[in-house]
């Protein structure tokens, strides 16, 4: 049940997020073990995955088939599969969900954000960072906190969630990255349609900071982290 924290609307568009990227990709174990072990020490692994035990049961349940279904695709399922052990802006670890941007340059925004605190955390290096953006249709019946500005949404964030039950698909809210902007925090998978891949972007991370973006665009677009929390669109041609 719903606490009365915010209307419950309709809400429908495209969203975006990003996560590392890398190509070709590399196994996890690549380098722990010898080659001709690799795909035995998979099929170990996968038997507790709980991405796949995830797969497989919503497959059995709903009689969805993982090879065409949105919801059982890995960008899709992993989130709520994995989960985050820090939590989210308004659910701690044992409610996972979610969250997207309605728009590319809040995705940006809010990726730069906590890349830069990974990075500062770990003392890493100079380094380039490659990421790349998903684009997910999305769908369904959220909690409408956009009334709070982001401070407020953010400070009272796992207070608010503690009202917020299942009988809708999750909540709307300012980010604290990009605070004129909508995210969406997403408790219900069925609700994201087909992800597809877009940009691909270089975060260059100076030892300190990251200092600049770098589309793989035609044009190699450079972008001013500091121009993303705008409200003014800095992606525009």
């Amino acid at each position: 049940m719903v606490a009365e924290i915010g209307p419950v609307v309709q809400w429908k568009g495209e969203t975006f997020r990003l996560i590392p990227s890398r190509f070709p990709p590399v196994s996890v174990y690549e380098g722990l073990v010898a080659n001709d072990r690799l795909n035995a020490l998979v099929d170990i692994e996968n038997l507790t995955n709980p991405r796949l035990q995830s797969q497989a049961r919503i497959a059995n349940l709903e009689n969805k088939d993982p090879k065409t279904s949105a919801r059982l695709q890995n960008w899709n399922l992993a989130p709520f599969a994995y989960g985050h052990p820090d939590g989210s802006t308004f659910f701690d670890a044992d409610r996972p969900c979610l969250e997207v941007a309605a728009d590319r340059q809040t995705a940006l925004a809010i990726s730069v954000a906590k890349r830069q605190r990974f990075l500062a955390c770990t003392s890493e290096g100079p380094i380039g960072l490659d990421m790349r953006m998903f684009k997910t249709p999305l769908s369904g019946r959220f909690v409408d906190l956009r009334c709070l500005d982001a401070e407020e949404a953010r400070d009272r964030g796992r207070e608010l969630g503690k009202s917020i039950g299942d009988d809708v698909d999750g909540v709307l809210f300012h980010p604290i990255e990009r605070p004129s902007a909508t995210a969406i925090s997403v408790l219900n998978g069925s609700t994201l349609e087909q992800t597809l891949q877009a940009a691909h972007y270089r975060y260059q991370w100076n030892g300190e900071r990251i200092s600049l973006l770098y589309a793989f665009d035609d044009i190699g677009t450079r972008i001013e982290p500091e121009h993303l929390r705008s409200e003014a669109d800095c992606l525009a041609a």
